[in-house]
């Protein structure tokens, strides 16, 4: 029997958009390496033993303090390679969100495809956000002065209904253009 579409569509939603494939290699590298650290330690220890006759409570020390540290390298790098563009990424939205709408995120080279992909999709709305706050701001700046020169002739008596009503249709449109735009 077939699932309802919705299922279906929600699991082809969620295998797509929510599983990235190169964050999971990179995490199965570091449980990797973390595993042939543990090997190495133990084949060097089994060596110590063998030719050195270490007994086991200072073997036990060696392997602990040998894999703790190898797991703390690695932690440190890969906590490096992924929080740091983030960090930056964090300076950096704060000088958009204080209203530098110019400004565009960097990447450098070595940062990972996701953050990337993240950093060229942030950049695309803030282009389409500095677009349209232009558009705004032309709309506004248009309907500012028709309006106000609106007000000015009926306070001088020298309005024709037919023009006011031409002028606020012709506003109206220029409203719902940008509305339809955005």
């Amino acid at each position: 029997m077939d699932k309802p579409a919705a299922v279906r569509t929600d699991k082809k939603l969620r295998q797509h958009y929510f599983v990235a494939r190169e964050l999971q290699i990179t995490v199965a590298l570091l449980v990797v390496l973390a595993l042939l650290g543990g090997a190495f330690l133990q084949s060097v220890s089994t060596a110590l033993n063998e030719y050195l006759g270490f007994t086991t409570p200072a073997l036990t020390v060696f392997l602990t303090l040998g894999y703790i540290a190898i797991v703390a390298i690695l932690a440190i790098f890969f906590a490096h390679r992924f929080v740091g563009p983030f960090k930056r990424l964090e300076y950096e939205m704060r000088i958009v969100a204080n209203g530098a709408l110019d400004k565009r995120l960097t990447i450098r080279t070595r940062d990972d495809l996701h953050v990337r992909n993240f950093v060229a999709y942030v950049n695309e709305f803030i282009e389409n956000f500095e677009n349209m706050s232009k558009d705004y701001n032309k709309v506004h700046s248009t309907l500012s002065l028709q309006m106000a020169d609106i007000i000015k002739r009926m306070e001088k008596g020298q309005y024709n209904p037919e023009e006011i009503k031409e002028a606020i249709k012709t506003l109206h449109k220029q409203m719902h253009a940008l509305r339809e735009k955005w």
